[in-house]
């Protein structure tokens, strides 16, 4: 995995987002979501908010890194 603007990637980290509750436009399914965190070479930083459907019907995109539910509160 390389970036042209950013040279080749030395780290990547892959954090599940468990309060996210999307769904998959493709089928409806609920869909999950985690943050990627991805370091190149030149030391840029990119993250970007990932969601998977559920079932294995092969959707994927970018989403918006909104959490679904509140903080807790006491």
């Amino acid at each position: 995995m390389t970036s042209i603007d950013s040279g080749p990637v030395v780290s990547s980290q892959l954090r599940p987002i468990l309060d996210y509750f999307g769904k998959c436009p493709a089928c409806g399914y609920p869909a999950e979501a985690a943050l990627l965190t991805t370091g190149f070479i030149d030391g840029t930083i990119t993250r970007r908010v990932v969601a998977t459907c559920g079932l294995p019907c092969g959707w994927s995109d970018h989403v918006a890194p909104a959490p679904m539910t509140d903080a807790f509160r006491r």
